[in-house]
């Protein structure tokens, strides 16, 4: 059986190549060194793998793309051919995002700001810190990454709450919600919304001025796609005190503009995507369970459904 050429490009695509000749000599790696090159091996490779280079491209023969990313809302821009199987990596990437969300959660609660401007004045002020295991968290998204996250902090939260479309209970969860009935003003105030959602019809401009008026003193943590929130009604709720903090980490245009009012708002943080940043790891990782998969002509959960965009 003639090999299957697996057509490679981008930042971690060398180190690609590399593990594929030692652990899969059925397969042939094209490494690409630019666009030029991409457009001359793409008709030559039945398999893709990288984050989106593709674009303008003719992708009708592929059988399979493998996403190095987590998120796959770019793929989702493209006309997959109905025979194309599309992956997406995981790896350790929930473990990251969860030491991310914890370290300014903690942050927080602990008003480590505040000693640091106290600091420099050489002020002694002793603010009593919150404690995290009073506060109640809700996550928005229950897939592979929000799931690692409430592993993490459900033992030192009070509560976690999951938000999906069905309101079928996971793991690790107090308790899941749907989306249609979900009553905002029931949440406490003070809590927690991390958001983890993927970006699809459904979640663009979720988090706009109608949810945030519901909510009282909640730090917002986005780590999922910046598409899900309007940035205009953020700015607003934090005028309005719905919100006391927001940690950003994904915006609608990245990077973030420099003429954008949340680079200079005193109750935002900015960081610049890197909550979850792919590792060759995570990509190899991955890349071995879908490969099996696909071979075995089995599901599995790195497996993208391409009708619901995640």
């Amino acid at each position: 059986m003639p090999k299957k050429n697996i057509l490679t490009y981008g930042h971690l695509a060398e180190g690609f190549q590399a593990f594929i000749s030692k652990e899969y000599p059925e397969l042939n790696c094209l490494l690409a060194k630019d666009k030029e090159d991409v457009a001359k091996l793409l008709p030559k490779a039945q398999y893709v793998a990288g984050f989106n280079f593709l674009f303008k491209m003719d992708i009708n023969h592929l059988e399979w793309i493998h996403s190095f990313g987590a998120g796959v809302d770019s793929f989702m821009k493209l006309k997959l051919p109905e025979q194309c199987t599309l992956t997406k990596t995981k790896g350790k990437m929930g473990q990251r995002m969860s030491e991310y969300c914890l370290t300014y959660i903690l942050q927080d609660l602990y008003k480590s700001d505040l000693y640091k401007i106290n600091q420099a004045s050489k002020t002694w002020e002793q603010v009593i810190p919150k404690s995290l295991s009073k506060q109640s968290v809700i996550l928005f998204g229950t897939g592979n990454i929000s799931t690692d996250i409430a592993q993490v902090l459900q033992p030192m939260v009070k509560n976690i709450v999951g938000v999906n479309t069905n309101g079928k209970n996971k793991e690790f969860f107090d308790v899941c919600l749907p989306f249609d009935n979900l009553d905002m003003g029931n949440l406490e105030a003070n809590s927690i919304i991390i958001n983890t959602l993927p970006a699809t019809k459904e979640t663009q401009n979720l988090f706009n001025i109608d949810f945030f008026s519901k909510l009282e003193n909640v730090l917002f943590l986005n780590i999922g796609r910046g598409t899900s929130v309007n940035e205009d009604d953020l700015i607003k709720a934090l005028d309005q005190k719905h919100i006391r903090q927001a940690i950003l980490d994904v915006f609608k245009e990245e990077p973030l503009p420099q003429d954008s009012p949340l680079w200079e708002h005193p109750k935002c943080i900015v960081t610049p995507h890197i909550s979850g940043i792919t590792l060759l790891e995570d990509v190899k990782q991955s890349f071995k369970l879908a490969y099996e998969a696909i071979k075995a002509g089995e599901d599995h959960k790195l497996m993208v459904d391409t009708e619901k965009g995640y």
